[in-house]
């Protein structure tokens, strides 16, 4: 793959996906780092002793270099550090482009970060990225008393409400995205920005409440924030974001419709049982008469 070439994704595209990665840019701006997500990237992986993982996110950024972004609530252990490096060299193998790891860390102070030495004294570095030096308590405060006057809030009151979780308070993450929430379901923003708030907090949801009712009761608050979020919710675990399955199943199509013209099937009925349209059926009849 040239440098220069795009990453071509538009095959996997899933909605859930594409819901999440406007918020978790607000996230990126918040804490200065300079490129935006333009499109998500799959998020299983085959490490290279065989192992199936599920990585957070994944994601082509406006530069073409892809993101590698894990919420973590916990101390990173030896074996979160050998995973994060799984995925790095993966995704930089896979597309051939360079890949930033950040961890987004509820544990950790901003502006840490781990290293670790590894073939021939290189050095793999991952920044731990956390908001403990905004002030949590003052923006539920602030937010509250938005929602208290019926105020729109702001873009950055938007941006502020979806790193809350993340932020310096008394209360623990968990109790901190959960009145993010609250908030949310009485704030006045647009659809859009709800909508993009709720999927964010979902995944977020995902990440730190283990308890499994707790966990439901969370995610019926976050759906009743957001007015498009019905169906959303049900395909998050069935995402079926692995590479090549689409793919696959347009080069079976094409290969079953060529085999078809060279027996010399009438055209009406080619198309109808590989249910391709005439610009598809046209370009694929052209490559037979070569």
């Amino acid at each position: 793959m040239k440098n220069n070439e795009k990453i071509d994704l538009e095959k996997i595209e899933d909605k859930y996906f594409c819901l999440l990665y406007p918020g978790i840019n607000s996230i990126l701006e918040k804490f200065g780092f300079p490129y935006k997500i333009v499109r998500p990237c799959p998020t299983k992986i085959v490490t290279y002793d065989g192992k199936e993982r599920r990585a957070d996110f994944f994601g082509q950024l406006d530069n073409n270099d892809i993101i590698s972004l894990e919420a973590h609530s916990t101390a990173i252990r030896k074996e979160d550090k050998e995973k994060f490096f799984d995925y790095a060299c993966y995704m930089s193998t896979k597309y051939r482009r360079k890949v930033h790891t950040l961890i987004l860390s509820t544990h950790y102070k901003d502006n840490d970060e781990f290293i670790l030495n590894w073939h021939n004294n290189d050095r793999f570095t991952i920044p731990y990225k956390s908001f403990k030096s905004f002030d949590g308590d003052k923006t539920i405060n602030n937010i509250s008393l938005k929602n208290k006057n019926n105020e729109e809030l702001s873009k950055s009151e938007i941006g502020d409400l979806r790193i809350l979780t993340f932020m310096k308070s008394n209360r623990s993450p968990k109790e901190l995205l959960i009145k993010s929430i609250e908030l949310t379901c009485h704030a006045k923003m647009n659809e859009t920005d709800k909508l993009h708030t709720a999927v964010l907090q979902s995944f977020l949801a995902k990440k730190f409440i283990r308890d499994d009712e707790e966990y439901k009761e969370v995610m019926e608050m976050i759906e009743k924030s957001a007015l498009d979020f019905e169906g959303i919710l049900g395909r998050r675990d069935k995402i079926y974001y692995e590479e090549g399955i689409e793919e696959g199943k347009i080069i079976i199509k094409n290969q079953i419709a060529k085999n078809l013209i060279k027996e010399g099937l009438d055209d009406e009925t080619i198309k109808r049982i590989t249910k391709l349209n005439q610009k598809e059926y046209e370009k694929l009849k052209q490559q037979c008469s070569k």
